[in-house]
């Protein structure tokens, strides 16, 4: 055992130094498994890839995780072989546990046979179980896991996204001789099961019947029982395969294994499985055109394992049904106290009399308390927000709920924004959640809108306008919460924490960007909603009230995140925009790709269809276009004028996407939304 080297571990954050970790990938990759590059550029992207770096700045090592629920999953740990032995992995799992510490723990797969299985007790991990790989030799894998000191929440399994395979994934997978096996096992991989439940419909017992010899059909069909199935109805399939026939040209005559191919597509759909995948370029091809028409992603095995994270966000932001419908808040009296209960008491593990107690304190009591409910135009209920205002310093929040609807957790968003809002405004300086019930959906919600858990116990503190960092350390330090939430902040992860001020670094890019009014009616622009009659406009709700969108543009404009939007909402095509600056928000993401790719991966956050995106790339799949993922939009009391961007030297016209100075965003901000005295 050789002493301990001096490295730096940090978050690697530059995707042009993804070549460099890879390469430290590729010479050990007959251990860690088949890892598509796309996984490792999406771990820089989410800073879920941490590196070791030498005294000569060279990269010893790395740890790449994901964040599944509450707790941080290891997907792969490697140290190069020349400096084995000498603390590198040591000081990379230490490093994750003190930036995951706020999570509930960590887990991990390790085969029983690989020489790391005596690692991790070394390093505080305890065996919680065993289970099988679905790899060809079915390895016995133990589960590891360090608990971070919160409530134990091992017993919870995170919910996992269903993922259909078709037939020559299914097959890739336990005959080891395929050419394929190693890009489609990369699926069996622990760390992708973590996440991912692989699923077969009925088809894949005809494809069964059609291959090979009689001991390959019994083998395959013995493997056929390590997975689950989907069954949907037999007449919803049939009504759906000939629209699925429809995407292939007239001319194309389809043969058996087309027909087998387009049956698995149609009984994941009606399944209501959102993820298909398969290694049909066929299908491949007219995954665009699957996902406007049923709202299914069809990916290849290298797609999925590339896009795990934000394919989970997709799963947690279904598009919704609710298109057109009109979101009402009103504040709750005590005769709907059994109507609340019946809908919002569901979390696993509490009372129901815990629940009807809590809220009906809060009803009973609506001098000290406000609680507000959210419904759909038919009066379904969807989100609950319980608030004690009664002090001045720290607002309480007793209840925060939301219900199964699909569009409940975005309302639910949509109310905690508002009442970050509110308090903000009032000069809150600090919010708690003392609701013990909230669902791991509603952790995310709250992680989302920038609560943190501080000791077991969310927070959110509450400050405005523009800051600088040294005034963010001064006013935690005063809550008492900046040694818990700082050290592992990043830029963009403390703006999400005191929004909805926002910092004051002269190298924050800013930007003007036009958008026409019959797209800003569904992000931000509520006169223009308003406008509208009632079920009959189209809006998408969960755009309008949620918390993060994206937008699409064919700019030359080399756009950097983290950075601030102003929205200026020009005419359009229904003479309807105000031409006036009327919203803000922050840039999260810049990503650019041909219009298939993004549509893929934005579509749950953008108005554009499928011919929009096509049509901005001149109907060229080849074009590349840029999505901006922008969240915490604010909309302005004051819509600023033409006239006012002129007196700050941003004059018309407005054609495209301009960058501006912060000077003059924060100009116009402070003019557009100024916060009570």
């Amino acid at each position: 055992m050789f002493p301990p080297m001096a490295i730096k571990i940090t978050h690697l954050n530059d995707l042009k130094q993804c070549d460099e970790v890879f390469a430290l990938y590729r010479g050990d990759s007959g251990t860690l498994g088949w890892m598509p590059k796309g996984a490792f550029a999406e771990g820089i992207m989410n800073r879920r890839l941490l590196v070791a770096i030498d005294d000569e700045e060279r990269f010893v090592g790395y740890l790449l995780y994901r964040v599944v629920g509450r707790r941080a999953t290891i997907a792969h740990l490697c140290v190069s072989k020349e400096v084995r032995g000498k603390g590198v992995a040591a000081s990379l799992v230490t490093a994750l546990k003190e930036h995951t510490s706020e999570l509930d723990g960590i887990t991990l797969r390790c085969r029983n046979d690989f020489e790391a299985h005596r690692f991790w007790p070394r390093m505080g991990f305890v065996a919680k179980g065993t289970s099988r790989g679905r790899g060809a030799d079915r390895a016995e894998l133990t589960i590891w896991h360090v608990d971070h000191g919160h409530p134990d929440l091992f017993s919870v399994e995170p919910d996992k996204t269903r993922v259909v395979i078709d037939a020559n994934v299914f097959f890739d997978l336990w005959a080891p001789s395929r050419p394929k096996r190693e890009v489609s096992g990369a699926l069996t991989e622990p760390w992708v099961e973590e996440t991912v439940e692989l699923v077969l419909t009925p088809e894949i017992y005809n494809d069964i019947q059609r291959a090979g010899t009689v001991e390959e059909r019994d083998r395959s069909k013995s493997m056929v029982g390590t997975f689950g199935e989907v069954r949907p109805p037999a007449l919803e399939v049939d009504r759906i395969v000939p629209h699925l026939r429809a995407l292939y040209p007239k001319s194309v005559l389809l043969n058996q294994r087309d027909e087998s191919d387009i049956r698995h597509l149609a009984n994941t759909i009606a399944a209501g499985v959102r993820f298909f995948v398969t290694r049909d370029e066929g299908l491949l091809d007219k995954s665009s055109e699957v996902l406007q028409q049923f709202d299914v992603h069809v990916f290849s095995p290298t797609e999925l394992v590339s896009h795990l994270d934000w394919i989970s966000r997709e799963q947690a932001y279904q598009p919704l049904r609710l298109e057109g419908s009109s979101v009402s808040t009103r504040r709750a009296e005590a005769q709907m106290l059994e109507s609340l209960v019946l809908a919002f008491c569901d979390a696993p593990s509490e009372r129901r009399m815990d629940f009807r107690t809590c809220l009906e304190k809060c009803l009973s009591d609506p001098r000290r308390h406000e609680v507000k409910v959210s419904c759909s135009s038919d009066g379904t209920q969807l989100a609950l927000v319980a608030l004690n205002p009664s002090s001045i310093e720290e607002w309480v929040l007793p209840l925060i709920r939301h219900t199964k609807q699909e569009l409940g957790p975005t309302v639910l968003r949509h109310q905690l924004m508002s009442v970050v809002r509110e308090a903000v405004t009032n000069g809150a300086q600090l919010l708690r959640v003392e609701d013990m019930g909230i669902t791991s959906s509603v952790e995310t919600a709250l992680d989302e809108v920038g609560f943190r858990r501080v000791s077991g116990v969310w927070l959110k503190p509450l400050l405005s306008g523009f800051v600088t960092t040294d005034e963010v350390v001064s006013q935690l330090s005063t809550a008492n919460i900046a040694t818990s939430i700082l050290p592992n902040s990043n830029p963009d992860e403390l703006e999400t924490i005191i929004w909805p001020a926002k910092i004051l670094d002269e190298n924050t890019p800013c930007y003007l960007i036009p958008i026409r009014a019959e797209w800003a009616e569904h992000f931000f622009d509520t006169e223009l909603a308003k406008q509208r009659l009632p079920g009959l406009s189209g809006i998408r709700e969960e755009l309008h009230l949620g918390v993060e969108a994206a937008y699409y543009t064919s700019s030359n404009i080399s756009f950097r995140a983290p950075g601030l939007i102003l929205w200026y909402v020009s005419q359009g095509n229904e003479k309807l925009g105000s031409m006036e600056v009327k919203a803000c928000s922050r840039l999260r993401e810049v990503v650019k790709a041909g219009p298939k790719q993004l549509f893929k991966r934005f579509r749950r956050l953008g108005v554009y269809a499928w011919k929009d995106i096509y049509s901005l790339a001149d109907s060229k799949v080849e074009s590349e276009l840029t999505a901006l993922r922008f969240s915490h939009t604010e909309r302005f009391l004051n819509p600023q004028s033409v006239a006012m961007l002129s007196t700050l030297g941003v004059p018309p016209p407005y054609p495209g996407p301009r960058p501006i100075p912060l000077t003059t965003f924060i100009a116009i901000y402070n003019q557009a939304l100024p916060l009570k005295a």
